[in-house]
């Protein structure tokens, strides 16, 4: 093992993207849904980190994880990207974001499945033809694909950028922030995407190819995890203040009228049923703009839009879990049932809302 000057920067750099995620998804705000989208971008970066500190520090191959899972988290890349930059419209979170990443499943999946048939070969287990054909095209591709995949999602995220800047919809300090973002990540792509270009035009591989990109990364690692901190807490301060502001100018007739409002979609309607249900659609069923329900939420109630809803699904699931007629159905049917639409999703809300997991709660009421 050899820790140069470069290693120690990559990993220090990695532990403070580390950390950061870690403090973006533990740090309580109202739009919990852009913290994680961030702190994904942070996770995914750090890992590529510590992937480039197993070779720069000599380590390869003998952290066997990175060879073996090479080229999966780095799929939802993009993904956290367009997610976060889609995070600051109004509406709060789009409709089922799990979609998004189906290609880290499917990465995972192969490279779970080679592992298990490499372990086989090493008990005298032949291979199959079709695993060795999928390994050799998946280890062809992977690289290519991923770097697709993301130059996608950065062009998705670059419209949606754009969109929002059209619509006028950003704050000040949340313009200044994604500008910002939005240069850097495409300074970033064009240098990610010549590196993997390089070879069809010049005989260069290994650290020749590589060595541009994994200095850049290790720069941006360092500038997203410095200016991303201090921009969102601004940005969270801003936020914070506008709600106040627009709050205060609401007439309490309109105020009350929101707040009987939300309580009769959830109570009568059963609103929170519809896993695809968003602050927009709410605040349309209900008769009043979004930013008025925003505000009403956010000031009156101390909740965000998924804060709310999920607190209401969370009361159905408790109900259900009690009831002797649904005892032949799983924890996850009653929360599909109920209007989550993931099992991460439905475990962090009902740890919120109880501060227990549903398993913990279920064998407390049999308990009882």
């Amino acid at each position: 093992m050899n820790i140069d000057l470069f290693s120690l920067l990559v990993l220090l750099g990695a532990l403070q993207a580390l950390f950061f995620g870690i403090f973006l998804l533990i740090t309580r705000t109202e739009n919990p849904f852009q913290n994680r989208m961030l702190a994904g971008l942070m996770i995914i970066l750090s890992y590529n980190g510590f992937e480039t500190l197993n070779w720069s520090s000599g380590l390869y191959p003998g952290i066997w994880f990175f060879d073996a899972f090479g080229f999966v988290l780095i799929f939802g890349f993009g993904p956290c990207l367009y997610l976060y930059i889609r995070s600051f419209r109004k509406e709060g979170a789009p409709p089922a974001p799990w979609r998004h990443f189906i290609m880290i499943w499917v990465a995972l999946a192969i490279k779970l499945g080679l592992l298990i048939c490499w372990k086989l070969d090493q008990y005298g287990y032949a291979w199959p033809e079709a695993v060795v054909w999928v390994y050799q095209v998946f280890d062809r591709v992977a690289e290519r694909l991923s770097v697709a995949w993301a130059c996608v999602y950065f062009l998705l995220a670059l419209t949606e950028w754009l969109r929002q800047r059209k619509a006028g919809g950003l704050l000040p300090e949340e313009g200044r922030w994604l500008k910002n973002l939005m240069v850097v990540m495409a300074v970033f792509h064009s240098v990610w995407l010549v590196t993997v270009a390089i070879p069809y035009f010049w005989h260069v591989t290994g650290a020749q190819q590589y060595s541009v990109i994994e200095i850049m990364l290790v720069v941006f690692i360092y500038w997203i995890g410095f200016a991303g901190y201090h921009r969102t807490r601004v940005i969270y301060a801003a936020q914070q203040q506008q709600a106040r502001s627009y709050f205060d100018q609401l007439d309490e007739g309109e105020i009350a009228r929101c707040a009987e409002g939300l309580h009769k979609a959830m109570a009568a309607d059963r609103l929170y049923l519809n896993p695809e249900m968003t602050a927009a659609a709410l605040a349309e069923r209900i008769g009043v703009p979004v930013k008025t329900l925003s505000a009403v939420l956010n000031r009156q109630m101390g909740k965000g839009f998924n804060e709310y809803i999920n607190s209401w699904r969370v009361e159905a699931v408790k109900n259900r879990m009690k009831d002797p007629s649904s005892k032949h159905l799983t924890l996850s049917g009653i929360a599909y049932e109920c209007g989550f639409n993931s099992q991460p999703t439905f475990q962090r809300a009902f740890r919120a809302v109880t501060g227990c997991s549903p398993r913990e709660f279920l064998r407390q009421q049999d308990g009882a």
